[in-house]
């Protein structure tokens, strides 16, 4: 079965999405471990930032807003 345009397009935004998703983990992950090198008592402002990455995860990758789609595409 051949993909329309549509389908094409949705697939090439969600892998965008993804990558800058990706990218955007990788330079939270390297500026936690520079900041908890550098200046441990900064515990609490690493726990947030860690809330924000999860957050990013769940959705993006974990496809959590799937389960409350209406979609019965598979």
């Amino acid at each position: 079965m051949a993909e329309t345009n549509d389908q094409a397009g949705s697939r090439r935004a969600q892998l965008n999405a993804s990558t800058w998703v990706f990218l955007m983990l990788g330079v939270l992950t390297f500026g936690e471990y520079l900041v908890g090198a550098i200046a441990p008592p900064w515990g609490q402002a690493l726990l947030l930032v860690a809330a924000f990455k999860a957050f990013f995860v769940i959705v993006y990758y974990m496809n959590v807003g799937r389960l409350f789609s209406d979609d019965e595409a598979h």
